[in-house]
This record gives structure tokens, sequence and C-alpha cells, in this order.
């Protein structure tokens, strides 16, 4: 399960965190997953962290579903996206709103839409 209030401190830790630990995560290359999310989330800049009892939670992204693991499926799916979830907090690209909310900071969309951009150009 992945823990809201942890989420909520990881983001808010990493946007007030400093300047050298956040440039120094965001030299590294965004993984396939981190992009994914990303460019789904250009537009409105939400997403929904999915529990239910059963399987793992998941990411909702407008109309989109990451990392939802059916109970016959794998659950390295859902680990993947939670992943990347948290690398993007990490990255200050998502902080915290409110319940199971989070959004895009500035910085966010701005990325979002620069990979939007370029994956609509392939």
């Amino acid at each position: 399960m992945m823990d809201i209030v942890a989420l909520a401190a990881l983001c808010k830790l990493a946007i007030d965190g400093g300047n050298k630990i956040l440039e120094e995560y965001k030299k590294r290359k965004l993984s396939e997953a981190e992009k994914e999310l990303l460019i789904t989330a250009a537009k409105d800049g939400e997403f929904l962290i999915m529990h239910v009892d059963g399987p793992p939670d998941w990411i909702r992204v407008g109309k989109k579903d990451f990392g939802f693991v059916p109970p016959d499926g794998d659950p390295a799916i859902a680990a993947k996206y939670q992943d990347a979830f948290k690398n993007l907090c990490k990255r200050a690209y998502i902080e915290y709103d409110t319940g199971i909310l989070f959004r895009l900071t500035y910085a966010g969309f701005e990325k979002a839409r620069e990979l939007a951009k370029k994956s609509k150009k392939k």
C-alpha cells in the first residue's frame, strides 16, 4: 500500500529540501514510466492514488490507470509505476494537494508539456 502521508512528505521535502539535492536528482534521466505519467498528466496535472483491498495501489491520471494489477497479475507492474511516481515527487514535479489527490508543480507542468509536445512529433 502506498502511504499517502509518506508520499505527501516526500513531495514536500523535495520542494522544500534545497536546490543541491533537487538539481542532482534532476540530472538523472527520466524512466519510461516517469515519462508516461508526465505526458498523461500534461493537460490537467492531477494524479489520484487509488486503493482497494486486494490488489496493490495504483495511480490514476485522468481516465487512465497506471499500475493496476488484477488478482492474478504481475505485482512488478504496480511497483514500476509506484517507483516512477515517487521519483517524480523527488524531482519536485509533483506535490500533494489533499486526500488522494496530487498535482503537478509548475516545473512538473513544464516538463510534462515539453515531453507531450515531443511525443506528438514522433
